[in-house]
Formats: structure tokens, sequence, C-alpha cells
């Protein structure tokens, strides 16, 4: 039997880029592929065209505003839209968007999941009831195991309401034989990069939650050791409003690190930049979800050093899961400069052979944990279970 087609509206504060932009743009691409219809509500960004081209139709709304009147209106509009488009569900991302999609359900009665993806801190009763509007929807998708008993303790959520999703890489997409050896040039020539150089690269947004000035920390221990000729590249942009960016440089002009650090801004070719990598580093102190980049560095054939916040063991194939002979990369534990400094020397000191072979061994495991297809396949069966739409 044929199923019928379901309306997806995911809701995510912007179409800039970012681990959450890239992961509703593959759930928009796995629905289309399926003939599901995908809905994309947000403020707009960069990657709008990039959402388009998955198929999904954008729709434009102010859901990254914390205004709880702009929240309040912004669930009128999708209980208004979620009758309009005849939608199955709402999908959110983020924590103001899920409260507009859990009024709109009061108001609609449309279902709504959200994606827990960890990163949030809990400092008081009133931010944990802020984030709790993510596990109150009639599903909670985990991207890893831990995340789901996570939910469950913290929140005291029935397992059966969570359903674990991890996160895909397209394999194909992050091959290091597409690389243009040119653009890696031009990229190298951008960043300031020498012959000699090795590279310890850092992807991603620069958030305090994330933690990239652990890594300058790090970075200034390995000068210390005596470390020659290592580049530390912070690939990533810095939301505005934003005072952190400006500490991060002054940190490094304090301990003298201008000469080893670039601050590259957001990267389009990532192909570039992780083939100029030696290795790639998650800083992060929150425990989150499957981090997108340590899965992309890995199926370019790069080793990682992974916080262990980062539910790193199922992310990274690493002691003390498994042998050293086996891994793909490092646990470092979380918050501690001295010990990334101490695991980002032992991956240099290796040598260029043995990173290469651990790097072989992270592409095919990636290959065989993280497919589109099984993540589509995941995906769509919690869509259909909670739209509960019967086939025909």
């Amino acid at each position: 039997m044929n199923e019928r087609p379901l309306t997806v509206v995911q809701v995510i504060p912007d179409l800039q880029p970012g681990g959450t932009v890239n992961h509703a743009i593959e759930i928009a691409e796995a629905l289309t592929r399926a003939k599901h219809r995908a809905v994309i509500v947000s403020e707009g960004g960069r990657l709008e065209d990039a959402a388009n081209r998955a198929g999904a139709t954008v729709i434009k709304l102010p859901v990254a505003s914390k205004n709880p009147t702009q929240m309040y209106a912004n669930a009128k509009k999708l209980a208004e839209l979620s009758r309009d488009l005849d939608a199955d569900l709402l999908h959110a991302q983020s924590r103001a968007p899920a409260w507009s999609c859990l009024v709109a359900n009061r108001i609609s009665k449309v279902p709504y999941i959200a994606t827990y993806d960890g990163s949030f801190s809990e400092r008081n009763p009133l931010k944990r009831f802020y984030n709790s509007v993510m596990v109150r929807g009639a599903r909670v998708i985990a991207p890893g195991e831990r995340l789901a008993k996570m939910v469950e303790e913290r929140y005291g959520t029935a397992r059966e309401k969570i359903s674990v999703v991890p996160n895909a890489i397209d394999f194909e997409a992050f091959n290091p034989s597409l690389i243009d050896p040119a653009r890696r040039t031009s990229l190298a020539n951008e960043w300031g990069l020498e012959a000699k150089d090795r590279v310890i690269l850092l992807p991603g947004r620069l958030t305090r939650p994330k933690a990239p000035h652990l890594l300058v920390e790090a970075a200034s221990r390995l000068r210390e050791a005596g470390l020659k000729d290592f580049i530390c590249v912070f690939a990533g942009e810095h939301p505005q409003r934003s005072g952190y960016t400006g500490e991060l440089w002054d940190q490094v002009h304090q301990l003298g690190l201008s000469n080893r650090i670039r601050f590259a801004g957001h990267t389009e070719d990532m192909l570039s930049a992780y083939s100029l990598a030696d290795i790639v580093v998650c800083t992060s102190v929150s425990q989150g979800g499957h981090r997108r980049a340590v899965l992309e560095a890995q199926a370019m054939g790069v080793p990682v050093a992974v916080s262990d916040s980062e539910n790193g063991d199922e992310m990274v194939r690493a002691a003390p899961y498994i042998s050293d002979a086996r891994s793909t990369g490092v646990l470092y534990r979380s918050g501690d400069a001295s010990e990334l400094a101490q695991t980002l020397f032992k991956l240099l000191a290796i040598g260029a052979p043995a990173r290469r072979a651990m790097g072989v061994r992270g592409r095919e495991w990636i290959a065989s944990q993280f497919s589109k297809e099984t993540f589509a396949k995941r995906l769509l069966a919690v869509y259909r279970d909670v739209a509960r739409k019967p086939s025909l």
C-alpha cells in the first residue's frame, strides 16, 4: 500500500550557516525524496536558497524572537499556517520556536515535536522551565542514546516518548576525492598557512557554550611545551551582539598568540578546510548532540579531538571504549585545557602516516553508522507515527 504524503513544518530561528540549519535542510531533502511536503518557517538567512534546492517551501516569520508578545503572535500565525497547509505536524528545533509551536498546537490541534540537542544550561528553575518546552510535545527526538537518557532523567519523560535518530552525513559530498587543489591552495593562502604548518581546526560558531577559549589556552600550553609549526584556525562566525568574540581576541593578544591563531570567519568551502586540517577539535562543554563537524571531519578522513561531555563515544571511536589501534580520534576531559593540549600534542607527535590511518578508519566508521538512508528511515517513521496518518 502507498503512504499518504505528509506535510511537515519545521520551525527554526533562522537559515544562517550552522549545524541546526544544515540538519533542517537534510530533513527537507529526506521528506522531498520520499514524496512528502517540506516547509521551513524561519527568519531567513544565507542558506535560504539551499533550503529551496532541498525541496522546502520557506516561509518567513520572526520566530527567533524571545519576546513573549511576538512568540504568541508567531503561535497564532503558525496555527493559521497549519490549517492552510493541512499540516500533519510541526517540528521545532529551538526553544523560542518550540514555545510558539506548543501554543499553535493548543489552537490548531496539530501535533508538535522537538529535537533536543542538550546544549541548554539550567542555571535556575526559570531556565529549566523555559527549556522544558522541548519535551512537552508529542515526541522528543534525541540524536543519541546518552541524550535520550538525559531527557528521561532530567524531565521524567517516558522512554517511549523519546525517539533516537542519529544525525546523517552526506558521505558522498564529504569525500576527499572531491577536493579542488586550486581552491585548497587559495584557502591556505587566505588563512596565511605555510607548507610546514600543522593545522588544528575548530569549525563552528564562536559561542561561549562551545568554549573555543579552551583551544586558545591549549595553544598557549603547546607553545610553552616547545611545539613549533602549528596553527589553530577558528572557522566559524560569531553571533551578532555578542561580546564573546572580543574576549577571545583579548585572550589571544594577552597570551601573545597572534602568530598561532587565525579567526577565519564563516568558511563556505569546508571540503578544503577539512583537507588542510591535521586535527579537528570540538571544545564544547555542554552535553550536546552529535556535533556535525566531528562527523564531517571523520568522513573527510581527519582525526578528531572531542570533549567527553559531547557524547564522545557515540561520535568517535576512541579509548577507553576501544583500543588505540582501532581509534578514529581521542577523547579528553571536558573543560580541561591542559588535557586538550596533551591530546593535541599526542596526535601531532604520532606523525602524519598514523594520523592518515586513523582518518581512514574514521571514514569507514562514518559510512557504516551515519548514512542518509538510515537517518531518513528513522525520522520518517517518527513523523508517520506522530501524525498517525493511515496508509491508502
